[in-house]
């Protein structure tokens, strides 16, 4: 019973392939196609190839029916071995054709058995073309029956590329219309498609449309890349090179991905994105070139499936780089139409049908139609959607241009207009201030002038009072020189736009300078200057000296005019420090005259704008505008405080920086100065400033004077001590011993030695100094040579001999 139990299993196990054994009879040679894959049988032929006689030595058992999935070849698939019987009871000579079913099938070997001997036939473009049995793109295989013959047929099928298996069965005619069908179709396609991507181009030329060439060489490469997989390469360019066709189907390959790519930045606007997704997308166009270079130089890379699952892991990482790219350019609102979101999506859906497919979830064959001539045309409407949408958006770009160029030409023939209508006025009120100007500068400028005539007829009468008088003239010139500077001040503002010439300075020599020439103002009209300097000021600052002198002269200026018999404060504070290396000034200029009506004060920051209290008095009405100018330009403003009656108070502050006395070019200014000779007299300098020394050194040596100079107290004791000098000039900041320090050991030991001050302040008395212990003479940096030489030539000569070691 178990026996027979057994038998008929195995009958049922043996029962698929006595079917599969049935032979295909033909009745009619001249019968249209007949499709084989549900007649033929399988077999997947593993990791060593065999021969056609261990095929047929292959028990049936081994033989599975054709699933679509065994259909699908490629890379890392093993070939694929199709077996199938045919039998001629047609009753004369039957010849037809058996198809692979894709020209891209690379590897095609045909066997079929007559007379106990095998008729061996290849096609594909792993063979030279001479080795066709027939010559044409389309490989097709003859099978020759004799009446009532029985026939064993065999294929071998292998490719490289992914392809899908269709066995065919077809006449000679049935051929002939076939083949002419196919080439009409890709004739057709290729030259509809061909025709788009060359117009396109050149339409994205001429208007520089980025994104419609890139689309068009991203479809172009594709077309390239399905030609050259379908033969046409071999048969029409290089018919004796199968490894170069080869190699030119991988290169085709790589270009189009990578082209792909390019497009899908431009599409994407990856240049506005962060640039590690530039980085991504371009990390993945090497990536595909690589793949590329590395199956063209490696051909066996194509066939091992390690490599294979790393061929899919980076095309999961490319895909994730561009949902990436599309993710960050939706967040940053770059403006995706539906377009940027539709094409990602197809591929996307591409890729995982091929991935499901290789993975045996999915009988669907991904690749029965993906190298036929009209799988571009899917990238063709595509192209043909962004040539529509880019003219559509050149157009409205045309219309905005002409729109724009419409509104800049309505703006500038307003602001011509306008432009026109601001110069009349402001011709208008040039005039007006020119004649206003006129008017009110005729007295002041004849004023000084008068002065300095009387004063000069009464020179001759009175030949005593000539120091005094030459003294007066000077001032007036000197008032008559700042009333014509402000007056090119304020025409050179009104043409050229005024710079600041930051330079470093002595700030107290800066001020002794401001404070003789605001007391000369304000002696004018009975009034007294008082000046309050804070101790802790800086000693060298950088700053446009010449325009704050011009902005502290013209406020003293200011309150002298308008105060009679009065008191006129020039303040200077220390602010607390904000930032090292800078300082923080401010100037305050205080009167008791007769003050600003709160009606003109906003009036009076205009040129040639005076109060209403002031028409007795001489001026233009600019001093207090080019102060307001001047300030602007050294990031200041003018406070201005005032009750009519009591006086006002003018006050800004100015941020300095900080500067070093080795920083400047000059300690001292040069001035006129008479025939002087030193006659030989012995100077020692002291002073711990390398350019001070020199400097002074050169001027007192080339007035006939014996200098030496040092560095520090020290070393100017010692040398005193080695022989006498006539004059000591010395400094007062030095490092270890201080002037004052000095200056008590040389009036100890050397009591009768003049001694000069030359320093960058006014002198400091320390606590611990009595009052007693003084300088001969003090003059500020920087001095006037001239001013130099006549302190020197009238100290007093006295007995400087050392009285002994202190």
């Amino acid at each position: 019973m178990i026996r027979v139990l057994l038998s008929c299993l195995m009958l049922l196990g043996m029962l698929p392939g006595l079917l599969r054994a049935a032979p295909l009879v033909l009745n009619d040679c001249a019968e249209g196609g007949i499709a084989l894959r549900a007649l033929a049988s399988g077999y997947d032929e593993g990791a060593q190839p065999l021969t056609v006689e261990q095929v047929v030595d292959l028990p049936m058992s081994h033989w599975q029916t054709l699933e679509p999935a065994t259909l699908v070849r490629g890379a890392g698939k093993p070939a694929l071995w199709l077996r199938l019987e045919v039998e001629n009871r047609s009753g004369h000579f039957c010849q037809a054709f058996v198809l692979s079913g894709s020209s891209n099938n690379r590897d095609v070997q045909f066997y079929q058995q007559r007379a106990g001997l095998w008729i061996r036939s290849v096609g594909g473009a792993s063979y030279p073309l001479r080795e066709w049995s027939e010559q044409v793109r389309l490989p097709a295989f003859p099978v020759l029956l004799e009446p009532g013959e029985r026939s064993l047929l065999l294929m071998r099928v292998d490719s490289t590329l992914p392809t899908f298996v269709l066995p065919e069965l077809v006449s000679h005619e049935g051929l002939l219309l076939k083949r002419m069908a196919e080439s009409l179709a890709d004739g057709v396609v290729f030259g509809m498609v061909s025709l788009l991507v060359l117009f396109s181009l050149a339409l994205g030329r001429i208007f520089r449309l980025r994104l419609l060439i890139a689309h068009s060489m991203a479809v172009l490469a594709y077309c390239l890349y399905v030609a050259l997989a379908n033969g046409y390469g071999l048969v029409h360019l290089w018919p004796d090179s199968p490894r170069l066709d080869l190699a030119w189907v991988l290169i085709a390959n790589c270009l189009c991905s990578v082209l792909v790519f390019a497009y899908l930045r431009v599409l994407l606007q990856v240049r506005r994105q962060p640039r590690l997704v530039g980085i991504g997308m371009t990390l993945c166009q090497i990536g595909f070139l690589v793949c590329g270079v590395g199956l063209m130089l490696f051909p066996a890379w194509a066939e091992n499936e390690a490599l294979a699952h790393v061929r899919l892991g980076v095309a999961v990482v490319v895909y994730l780089v561009l949902w990436i790219a599309v993710f960050i350019g939706f967040r940053m609102r770059l403006g995706y139409d539906w377009f940027c979101y539709l094409l990602p999506s197809l591929l996307t859906l591409q890729f995982l049908l091929v991935f499901v497919h290789r993975q045996g979830w999915s009988t669907f064959p991904p690749f029965e139609y993906s190298f036929h001539s009209f799988s571009t045309l899917p990238g063709a409407v595509l192209l043909l959607y962004t040539l529509v949408s880019q003219v559509a958006f050149g157009r409205r770009r045309e219309k905005q241009a002409l729109a724009d160029i419409e509104q800049l030409k309505q703006a500038e023939q307003e602001r011509l207009e306008h432009s026109i209508a601001e110069r009349t006025a402001q011709l208008g009120e040039a005039l007006r201030n020119q004649q206003l100007l006129m008017a009110r500068i005729g007295h002041d400028l004849r004023t000084p002038l008068l002065g300095m005539l009387d004063q000069a007829r009464t020179l001759p009468a009175q030949p005593k009072f000539c120091e005094g008088y030459a003294r007066s003239i000077e001032r007036s010139v000197n008032f008559q020189l700042e009333l014509i500077d402000e007056l090119l001040e304020y025409a050179r503002n009104d043409v050229w736009q005024l710079e600041l010439l930051a330079a470093p300075g002595y700030l107290f020599g800066f001020l002794k300078e401001t404070r003789e020439q605001g007391r000369y103002l304000a002696e004018r009209h009975g009034n007294r200057l008082i000046c309050h300097f804070d101790d802790d000021l800086p000693l060298l600052v950088n700053a446009d000296f010449r325009r704050l002198r011009q902005t502290l002269v013209n406020l003293l200026a200011n309150a002298a005019k308008f105060t009679h018999d009065g008191e006129i404060h020039l303040r200077i504070e220390r602010l607390p420090d904000v930032h090292d290396g800078q300082v923080t000034l401010r100037f305050c200029v205080q009167d008791t005259g007769i003050g600003i009506a709160a009606k003109d004060l906003e009036r009076l920051q205009e040129p040639f704008s005076r109060g209403s209290n002031v028409a007795d008095r001489p001026g233009v009405g600019l001093g207090l505008y080019i102060v307001q100018q001047m300030l602007g330009l050294m990031g200041s403003r003018l406070k201005v405080e005032s009750v009519p009656g009591q006086g006002s108070r003018f006050s800004f502050e100015l941020k300095v920086e900080l500067a070093r006395e080795q920083e400047l070019d000059q300690v001292f200014i040069e001035s006129y100065s008479p025939q002087r000779d030193g006659q030989g007299q012995r100077v020692l300098i002291v002073d711990d400033i390398a350019i001070t020394r020199e400097m002074l050194y050169e001027l007192l040596a080339g007035y006939g004077y014996d200098a030496e100079a040092c560095g520090s107290g020290d070393e100017a004791l010692r040398l005193l001590q080695e022989r006498p000098v006539d004059i000591l000039i010395l400094d007062q900041l030095m490092p270890d011993m201080d002037g004052w320090a000095l200056l008590a050991q040389v009036r100890q030991r050397w009591p009768g030695l003049p001694v000069v001050l030359y320093s960058a302040s006014p002198p400091r008395r320390p606590e611990q100094v009595p009052d007693s212990l003084c300088f001969d003479a003090c003059l500020l940096k920087p001095v006037q040579t001239d001013d130099l030489l006549t302190v020197l030539e009238r100290l007093p000569v006295r007995n400087h001999e050392c009285l002994g070691s202190a």
